[in-house]
């Protein structure tokens, strides 16, 4: 896999070296660490200024809440310089924070072709502690972006004032549970090349997407706004603007469990495993499911590449998290339902498809074992930017442990894709149903398997 390796702080400057002949180079690192790596694989060697990192003491601050506060903004080295400002998901700062020179603006965007949220690759409900956080990039370990609950918890937390510090007015957080503090200075932001509110009010940007049902929605973020009047972490804006960033330090916190039905034994259809009677999020057989992810455990409002866990915004690639996930904790049905539920591997799939009778009915298939026994996989679609399917005449899709292992022309591993069974509407019914590719960043039905 092609790599980007970010010197910043650990770097010493100009100590690398390399042998023409292997085509290798090491990087020697100033806290003693060495890396050993193919030239080929490199896509970029960045020597970065990130500022100091904060550590304990002064500079990472216990405010008496879930999370350590830094005293100081990214790309600063004190309480009261501003930092860098920051467009929402991006890690490096910009003289102008335009539409279209954001990272993660649809560049095919129409207005007689598309809605207004289509004009961003919108990045998930959060991103603390991934590759778009600017803080788990910068400085690494536990430091992160806060979530928009994050803030809310310190400003619910503190006593706020206005005040000067050093000749910069900003906002003074004062813990009511431990009497420390901390100061965010009046920033301002920035909004195409004009810098705004400069010394009158504190912008931040939280990690987490602006919550609404409709995820056709304007395209919005969570962000904290301080000043003398007001604190409040619930107001939300454009993804371009430049904000500045606090960091936090702490664990990511845990996704909640998906709450579904487990079924009370399975179906025994005479084949190597038997099936669950019906899919991961529903009650019934014919019961529409979650829509999930290939080595994803949680459900989510739309799927695409750049909300995908395992897409890597800094090499622009999918990561690998093996050929086969079923049965590891890469797998939603062993994750969420347990006790020896697991997604069917393709060769499993391949069995039921060889072994079994399919019936093709107005909404799904009935598939009939040798001992008579049956299930029925209800059609349902797959998962997009767009959200789940509304359409009642969709095709079927249920995924397999499997990842694509085929090869491109150019001799490459097809990583971005899982093997999954496809049965494809036709009229009334269905083409035969087979084993085909799906893309791992799309959400499709899940039907376990058991021991």
């Amino acid at each position: 896999m092609k790599k980007t390796i970010l010197l910043g702080m650990l770097a010493v400057a100009g100590i690398l070296t390399a042998n023409a002949d292997t085509k290798m180079m090491r990087i020697h690192y100033a806290d003693g660490r060495s890396e050993l790596v193919k030239v080929t694989d490199m896509v970029k060697l960045t020597f970065e200024e990130v500022g100091d990192v904060p550590e304990t003491g002064d500079q990472m601050v216990d405010m008496g809440l879930s999370v350590m506060w830094a005293s100081y903004n990214m790309g600063a080295t004190k309480p009261e310089e501003y930092g860098n400002f920051y467009a929402y998901g991006e890690i490096e700062p910009k003289t102008e924070y335009t539409l279209l020179n954001y990272k993660w603006y649809y560049p095919d965007y129409n207005d007689w072709d598309c809605d207004e949220w289509e004009k961003y690759f919108k990045l998930g409900a959060t991103f603390t502690g991934t590759n778009y956080d600017v803080a788990h990039v910068k400085w690494g370990d536990k430091w992160r972006v806060p979530t928009h609950k994050e803030w809310t918890e310190l400003i619910t937390n503190c006593t706020w004032k206005w005040v000067t510090e050093n000749g910069v007015a900003g906002m003074q957080a004062t813990s009511k549970i431990n009497g420390n503090t901390i100061f965010l200075p009046a920033a301002g932001n920035m909004v195409d090349a004009d810098h705004t509110h400069d010394q009158t009010g504190c912008f931040y940007w939280t990690s987490s997407e602006y919550e609404q049902d409709d995820i056709t929605s304007e395209c919005r973020n969570y962000r904290a706004n301080l000043d003398a009047m007001n604190q409040s972490a619930d107001g939300y804006d454009y993804p371009e603007v430049g904000f500045s960033v606090r960091a936090v330090y702490g664990d990511v916190p845990e996704q909640p469990k998906d709450i579904t039905v487990i079924p009370s034994e399975p179906v025994d259809l005479g084949l190597s495993v038997k099936w669950a009677p019906f899919n991961i999020g529903a009650s019934t057989g014919s019961g529409k499911g979650n829509f999930y992810c290939w080595g994803e455990t949680a459900t989510k409002q739309y799927s695409h590449t750049y909300n995908y866990k395992w897409y890597d915004p800094l090499t622009d690639s999918i990561v690998e998290i093996g050929d086969q996930i079923s049965d590891t904790d890469y797998d939603v049905a062993k994750t969420l339902w347990g006790d020896g539920w697991r997604l069917p591997t393709q060769e499993e799939m391949q069995e039921l498809l060889d072994q079994c009778t399919w019936t093709a009915t107005t909404t799904g298939y009935t598939v009939t074992g040798p001992n008579g026994n049956s299930i029925f996989l209800p059609a349902y679609g797959f998962m997009t930017y767009k959200g789940a399917p509304r359409s009642s005449n969709e095709h079927g899709y249920y995924m397999t442990g499997n990842a694509d292992t085929r090869t491109n022309y150019l001799g490459n591993k097809m990583i971005d894709n899982c093997t999954v069974l496809k049965f494809i509407r036709s009229g009334y019914g269905f083409d035969a149903a087979k084993i085909d590719y799906f893309s791992k960043a799309g959400g499709v039905q899940v039907r376990p398997v058991h021991e």
